[in-house]
């Protein structure tokens, strides 16, 4: 499969890219061409890590609903804001006390895209960080009507905050205790992969508008927005936290019903973290999600019903991020066609 690669890096569409191919044993096949950063010889690798941008956010979602199992908010999913952050009650806009947990990371609460400075707050620590932010950008009036779907990495961060709060643990560490390491993600990490100034993992790219190359860096969204998408991970250990959807056993983590409610849609086809689409290759419903923090982009796919998902990563991302998105597209579309010709799998797979 590595020659659906080749291509696009010769043409320089990428500094390097990986893709793969996940069932319910693991990851099937995997290629990755390229190399981790321009001007450096070293070749990106299939066991390197990935930025995965807002395919964090399903992963947030899964925390939170393993916390909501766990007894952790007192309502559930109906937790609001204000039973979690009482002292934010009088600081915020009043449409926003009622807003509930499970509309925050469905995005059904009105929240706007974006906080107005990310990097607010920095002399806090993270988790007083994310509570100031929360606090700033709640006080104006919702950006959309309760129950609409609005996109929003600013929902995602206050809902991480309101696990938080109640926890006393940072999104950060809930995330290694509750998710990473019961999963056996050792991979899974925050921000830039890598050491800081070493080619010892892949560094992101974004295009010189002037020269039109690629110029590497070890960037990453501000760390207060953790929640909407700062994880790294290698292929194999996403793929651990892909297979639970996939899997036709009991699922890790969490049971079936408590899964399913996170794939199903709310608004339009946005579920918790998922765009949920019909696809005929997929038998059916597919779950989606791509991610972008303008230095990488990672686009996924889940087909439950067939047992397949399907992943592709560049560390780079066109300042347009629309024009990386319709590479991986093309990719992953490639990698369908070939698992639904016959003995496509076998050739992908190997004897």
């Amino acid at each position: 499969m590595g020659h659906f690669l080749a291509k696009p890096i010769r043409s320089g569409a990428s500094p390097g890219l990986i893709a793969a191919i996940v069932d319910r044993r693991g990851v099937r096949a995997i290629a990755a061409a390229g190399v981790r950063k321009a001007g450096d010889p070293q070749p990106l690798l299939t066991t390197d890590s990935i930025h995965i941008g807002s395919n964090t956010k399903a992963m947030t979602s899964t925390l939170l609903a393993v916390l909501v199992r766990d007894g952790v908010f007192a309502d559930g999913w109906n937790t609001t804001i204000v039973e979690v952050f009482p002292d934010v009650r009088d600081q915020i806009h009043p449409e926003y006390r009622g807003v509930t947990l499970w509309q925050l990371v469905t995005m059904t609460g009105g929240v706007r895209c974006d906080a107005a400075d990310w990097h607010a707050h920095r002399d806090a620590d993270l988790i007083g960080r994310r509570h100031g932010i929360l606090r700033d950008n709640l006080a104006d009036p919702p950006a959309a009507t309760a129950g609409e779907h609005l996109y929003s990495n600013l929902a995602y961060v206050v809902a991480g905050a309101m696990a938080e709060r109640i926890t006393g643990k940072t999104w950060e560490t809930l995330m290694q205790e509750r998710l990473f390491e019961p999963l056996g993600m050792a991979s899974a990490g925050f921000g830039p992969p890598g050491t800081s100034g070493e080619v010892d993992q892949p560094w992101g790219h974004q295009r010189d508008p002037d020269r039109g190359d690629w110029v590497p860096n070890q960037l990453d969204n501000a760390a207060a927005m953790g929640p909407a998408g700062t994880v790294h991970v290698t292929i194999e250990d996403w793929a651990k936290f892909i297979s639970l959807w996939l899997t036709e056993g009991p699922p890790a983590i969490l049971d079936r019903e408590g899964l399913d409610r996170l794939i199903s849609p709310v608004s339009g086809r946005y579920a918790a973290g998922w765009s949920v689409a019909t696809r005929f290759w997929a038998k059916g419903e597919a779950i989606t999600h791509g991610g972008s923090n303008t230095s990488w982009f990672a686009l996924l796919w889940i087909a439950p019903r067939i047992g397949h998902a399907y992943v592709a990563a560049a560390n780079s991302a066109e300042a347009d991020v629309s024009g990386t998105f319709r590479l991986l597209d093309r990719i992953v579309s490639k990698l369908i066609r070939a698992t639904r010709r016959p003995r496509g799998v076998a050739r992908l797979f190997g004897p």
